[in-house]
C-alpha cells in the first residue's frame, strides 16, 4: 500500500462568505480525518491527507472541486438587504424594510444591510446579538453615497433623570452585545443613550461613523472586547444630563479586557468628560492618529460640573495593568490634561504625539513605567510634564535644551484638522504643529509614523 500524499491548497476567502459551511464541504470532498484547516486574515489553507500513488493530477482536480464547491456556496448564501425611513415593504430594494431592527434580525454571515437616505428615528435602540462569520462579515452602510442619520432622540434614556441609571440594554442607538463579524460604514449617530455601544463584541469593524450629541459617550467598547477596529470617526458634544457631565467621552473602552483593539484617525472634541477613557480596560489599546481637543468644558450649563476635560485618559488607580501604544496623537486645548495615565500601572508607549495649549501637563504619567519618545509638549498650563521617576523619556521636546514656544511650529492654525475629511476618509494632511525645524518630533497629519 503507498503512504499517504500530503497536499497543501490555498483558497482565497475572496470566494467565500459562509466560512461557516467550509468544514463541512471539505468533510464531503476529501473524507472525514482526510483534511485539516487553518485559517489567516486573507485565506484557508486545507491541508489533505490521501491514500493514492502520488498523482499530482489526483490532487488538482480535489483542489478544484473544492474552491469551485466553496464559491458556489458563496454566491447561493449572500443577499442585500434595503432599508428607507419609508419603508413598508419586505427587504428588497423596491420594497425595502421601514426598521433597520427588522434587517438585523433577518440578516445572516455575508449579507449586506443597504440603508435609503434619510433620518431614521427609532422608538428603542438596534439590538445586534447574533454575529456573522469570520471572512464574512454582516455589513450596515448607506446605500451608494446617500447620506444616512439614525436619531435616538425617541429612545427611553434620552435623557434619563440626575442620577438616575441606564440599563444596559438601553444603551446605544446600536447595543451590540455578544456579536462577532459585523461591519458598519459611513452613518451618522445622534441623540442617543451612547451612539454605539459594544459589550463583549469581538472582531468587529467600524468605519466612517459620526457620532453626536448624544446623552452618553458616543462610541463605547466595554466588557470582554478583542480585535475591533475603529477607524475615521468623529465623535463630538457629548454629553450626560443625568451624571452633569461626568461620564460622557468622545470614545471609551472600558471595564473588561480583550487584545487586538485600535483607534486610528478619529477625531474626538467637544465633549463634556475626556477625549478618550480607558477606564479598567486591562488590555492593550492601540491609538493611532487620535486628534482631541476642547473637551472638558461645560457647554451645556450643568449645575455642579463634573466633566474632567483630558485629552487622553488612560486607566485608572487600580486598573490591571494595561500597556496602551499611544502613537501620532494630538491633544490640544482641552481643558485639562493632554495624555494621563490617571494612575494605570502598567508600560505604556508614547511615541511621536503632541500636547499643545491644555489647561494643565501637557503629559501626566504618574503610575506607569512608560517609554516616551520623540513626544512634544508646548504651551500647556503648568508644568509642560509630569513623569514619574519609571518613566523612560528620550529625544522629546523637553528633553533638549531648545526652547519651545507657538513659533517652533509651522503653522497653529487647527483649520485643516478641523475641516472636512478627505474622499478617502482620512484627516487632510496639514502643517497643523509641525516643527519648523524639520525636526522628526510629535505627530503630523501629513503622513503615518
Amino acid at each position: 500500500m503507498s503512504e499517504p500524499v500530503k497536499h497543501l491548497h490555498h483558497i482565497s476567502l475572496d470566494h467565500i462568505t459562509d466560512v461557516t459551511k467550509v468544514e463541512e464541504v471539505l468533510k464531503e470532498i476529501y473524507g472525514e480525518g482526510n483534511f485539516e484547516v487553518t485559517w489567516t486574515d486573507t485565506a484557508v489553507n486545507v491541508e489533505t491527507t490521501k491514500e493514492e500513488p502520488g498523482s499530482e493530477y489526483a490532487h488538482q482536480r480535489s483542489s478544484m472541486r473544492c474552491t469551485v464547491v466553496l464559491a458556489f456556496l458563496a454566491g447561493a448564501n449572500a443577499k442585500d438587504i434595503f432599508v428607507s425611513p419609508t419603508g413598508t415593504g419586505s427587504g428588497t430594494l423596491a420594497a425595502p424594510y421601514g426598521s433597520i431592527q427588522s434587517a438585523i434580525d433577518a440578516a445572516k454571515a455575508g449579507d449586506f444591510i443597504y440603508l435609503r437616505k434619510g433620518t431614521y428615528a427609532p422608538s428603542k435602540n438596534i439590538q445586534i446579538k447574533t454575529s456573522g462569520a469570520k471572512g464574512s462579515p454582516i455589513t450596515v452602510k448607506p446605500y451608494q453615497s446617500e447620506k444616512v442619520i439614525i436619531d435616538g432622540e425617541n429612545m427611553p434614556g434620552t435623557p434619563k433623570a440626575l442620577d438616575e441609571s441606564l440599563p444596559n440594554a438601553e444603551r446605544g442607538v446600536f447595543h451590540i452585545q455578544n456579536a462577532e463579524w459585523w461591519s458598519f460604514y459611513n452613518l451618522e449617530i445622534i441623540n442617543g443613550p451612547y451612539g454605539i455601544y459594544a459589550r463583549d463584541a469581538s472582531n468587529n469593524y467600524y468605519e466612517g461613523l459620526s457620532t453626536h450629541d448624544n446623552y452618553e459617550t458616543g462610541f463605547q467598547l466595554e466588557g470582554a472586547s478583542a480585535n475591533n477596529q475603529v477607524i475615521n470617526l468623529d465623535s463630538y458634544r457629548n454629553r450626560d444630563p443625568r451624571k452633569n457631565g461626568e461620564s460622557a467621552d468622545g470614545f471609551a473602552c472600558k471595564d473588561g479586557t480583550g487584545e487586538g483593539n485600535v483607534l486610528r484617525n478619529a477625531r474626538l472634541w467637544d465633549n463634556v468628560d475626556d477625549g478618550l477613557d480607558l477606564y479598567m480596560f486591562g488590555s492593550p489599546v492601540t491609538l493611532d492618529e487620535v486628534y482631541a481637543w476642547g473637551n472638558g468644558f461645560n457647554l451645556w450649563d450643568f449645575k455642579d460640573f463634573n466633566g474632567d476635560g483630558n485629552g487622553f485618559k488612560l486607566g485608572i488607580t487600580n486598573n490591571p495593568p494595561a500597556n496602551h501604544i499611544v502613537k501620532n496623537c494630538i491633544a490640544f486645548q482641552n481643558a485639562k490634561k493632554g495624555f494621563i495615565d490617571n494612575g494605570n500601572p502598567g508600560s505604556l508607549t508614547f511615541n511621536r504625539n503632541t500636547a499643545w495649549k491644555n489647561g494643565d501637563n501637557g503629559f501626566n504619567l504618574r503610575s506607569s513605567s512608560s517609554k516616551v519618545t520623540k513626544n512634544i509638549a508646548v504651551g500647556n498650563k503648568g508644568d509642560q510634564v509630569s513623569l514619574n521617576s519609571k518613566v523612560t523619556a528620550s529625544g522629546n521636546s523637553w528633553d533638549s535644551k531648545d526652547t519651545w514656544n507657538d513659533a517652533s511650529f509651522k503653522s497653529t492654525n487647527a483649520a485643516t484638522l478641523k475641516g472636512a475629511r478627505g474622499s478617502d476618509g482620512r484627516v487632510k494632511a496639514s502643517d497643523f504643529l509641525v516643527p519648523a525645524s524639520g525636526a522628526g518630533l510629535g505627530a503630523t497629519t501629513q503622513a503615518k509614523v
